[in-house]
């Protein structure tokens, strides 16, 4: 038997050797394939009964009437047999929801690719089925929209801007309300020199969010349609030495803490290293800019927009160092979305693609964070702690700092304050000056001084970082020094002040100074703090938060953070 297709997205369907086969009768038939198809495990009888049956007569027999009806349907009359059942295909079968699910790119391909999961299909009658098809819907979103937003950079980096328009329009449709998809269509059409048509797109996003926020779009959008409005006649060629020194005032005005001034320097010199006839005065410039982008968690369109043509231009002229830096920086910049495939595999390649010690650093720091986010606990340790050890063989403070940092945030996930003493000494020893870096290694040092019972220590700390985050914007540092403040008044017994500290650090983790997305591991620390902290006082509001952490951990991948939102629901 080949040839078996199974469709899953959008109007469920099933072809065998291109042909489709006669229909699944019932919703529950489908339901049962897509829950088999997607858990890529064995169930047994009476869990699968459960979780789609309990409400029948007889569910183990309703069980096995859907059970019949696959069989039939995928033309497999040995399949699916005995009492723990798992579905074994032919090989070669595809299954698009699968394939969407692995981060596979050539899903982009598949006739449902963007359409709901069983969509028209509804199991209101099977509610634990249902919550995890809602959950499961929800995460296929994302990871669409991530496949999407990697076709869209890559076609930008390439030219092919009407490629490039397309699929960021599909992502608008995938998701409305996310600035950074609208932000990355109107650059798209700015790109390809549509100037009416980035305008247009711009007021059809302002619709949007007006009608359905109440708020006006943010930075990372006007940044966009500041590229499509800009002038091309406006810059002149200024050479390699010039834009090298505008690119290192943006730089160090960066790091003292000028944050919003330093990246508009950085745009500036972005666009007058475009005027220059070298294309390879344009490759530091724009992942300076990046960097600065990434590090500020500010517009991610255009951050990856700048490595995607930085990857291009040193792979152009055979700069292997700077297409790994790029491909690091860039793993970075789709983890800050919990883009956790696309992160892995671009990490992985800039890995393999210089022995630089800087290079080397900067994609081991990010595969470590992916790692701790899924709960790789070990794995991630090992890549941080040679991370840190590749930043200072570079001897670069910058990347110490960020490395270090890093470094102690896996060992605060694993729950080893101890040990993530250290690398946030080494990050602060190194950041002296670096006002738009303290910040983050200050909140955790307040997290360690907690644990060891320092509390007026853990709390002066605290306030610093909440005042140097509110100084320079940096909206995640403000909710970390928002999340320690209130690690400090729980330990002090108070934990409805606390309470109210983590309210506001949520606030400030969930929308990032209206640049069109959250930081997800930062918001997820926010849950599992609250979740932890109203437990004294109010059971029922702690139970939420943990759903809320299990919510999104699941809908983005962080399996660390699902498994703590479960033991809080235990």
């Amino acid at each position: 038997m080949g040839g078996l297709e199974i469709r899953l997205l959008g109007r469920p369907a099933v072809l065998i050797a291109g042909r489709p086969a006669a229909p699944a009768r019932g919703a529950k038939a489908w339901g049962l394939l897509a829950y088999l198809a997607l858990a890529e495990r064995a169930h047994l009888r009476s869990e699968l009964a459960e979780v789609l049956f309990s409400e029948a007569q007889d569910p183990l027999g309703a069980l096995r009437w859907s059970l019949a009806e696959l069989r039939r349907l995928l033309a497999l009359p040995d399949a699916l047999k005995g009492d723990a059942l798992s579905l074994e295909l032919p090989e070669g079968t595809s299954i698009d929801a699968l394939a969407i699910e692995r981060g596979d790119p050539r899903a982009i391909d598949q006739p449902g690719f963007g359409q709901e999961l069983l969509g028209g299909l509804s199991f209101v009658d099977s509610p634990i089925f249902d919550t995890w098809l809602l959950s499961v819907r929800r995460r296929l979103a994302r990871k669409s929209a991530s496949v999407l937003r990697e076709a869209t950079l890559n076609c930008l980096a390439r030219g092919e801007h009407d490629a490039a328009i397309n699929y960021a329009t599909r992502l608008v449709v995938i998701d409305p309300l996310d600035e950074g998809h609208h932000a990355l269509l109107i650059r798209a059409y700015a790109f390809a020199g549509d100037a009416l048509a980035a305008r247009r797109h711009y007021q059809r996003c302002r619709e949007i969010l007006r009608r359905e926020l109440a708020c006006e779009p943010g930075a990372a959008v006007l940044a966009a349609l500041a590229v499509a409005e800009r002038d091309p006649t406006g810059a002149l060629a200024e050479g390699a030495d010039v834009v090298g020194a505008r690119l290192a005032v943006a730089w160090q005005s960066f790091l003292g803490g000028s944050v919003d001034h330093a990246i508009d320097l950085g745009r500036g010199a972005v666009w007058a290293a475009d005027s220059d006839s070298d294309p390879a005065v344009g490759l530091l410039p724009r992942m300076f800019l990046a960097a600065m982008l990434g590090m500020a968690v500010r517009g991610w369109d255009e951050a990856a927009a700048a490595l995607s043509q930085a990857l291009r231009i040193a792979q152009r002229l055979d700069r292997p160092t700077e297409a790994a830096t790029a491909l690091g920086v860039l793993a970075g910049s789709h983890l800050m979305r919990a883009d956790y495939d696309v992160a892995l595999r671009l990490a992985t390649k800039g890995l393999a693609r210089s022995d630089d010690p800087g290079a080397q650093s900067v994609n081991l720091m990010f595969l470590g964070a992916a790692g701790a986010d899924q709960a790789r606990c070990a794995e991630a340790a090992e890549y941080s702690r040679a991370a840190v050890s590749a930043a200072q063989r570079a001897g670069d403070p910058v990347l110490i700092v960020y490395a270090a940092a890093h470094a102690a945030r896996v060992a605060l996930i694993q729950g080893d304050p101890l040990s993530a003493r250290e690398p946030i000494e080494t990050a602060l020893a190194h950041s002296s000056g670096m006002l738009a870096l303290r910040p983050w290694p200050m909140t955790m040092l307040a997290e360690v001084e907690v644990a060891a019972g320092q509390l007026d220590a853990a709390a002066g700390l605290a306030a610093q970082a909440a005042a140097l985050a509110a100084t320079t914007g940096i909206a995640y540092q403000r909710a970390l020094a928002y999340r320690a403040t209130a690690l400090v008044e729980a330990r002090r017994g108070d934990a409805r002040t606390a309470a109210e500290h983590l309210t506001e650090a949520l606030l400030h983790a969930r929308r990032v100074t209206g640049e069109g997305y959250p930081l997800h591991w930062t918001v997820a620390f926010v849950l599992d703090s609250l979740s932890s902290v109203t437990v004294e006082y109010d059971p029922a509001a702690s139970r939420r938060w943990a759903h809320t952490l299990l919510d999104h951990g699941s809908t983005s991948d962080m399996h660390e953070f699902t498994t703590r939102a479960r033991r809080h629901l235990q």
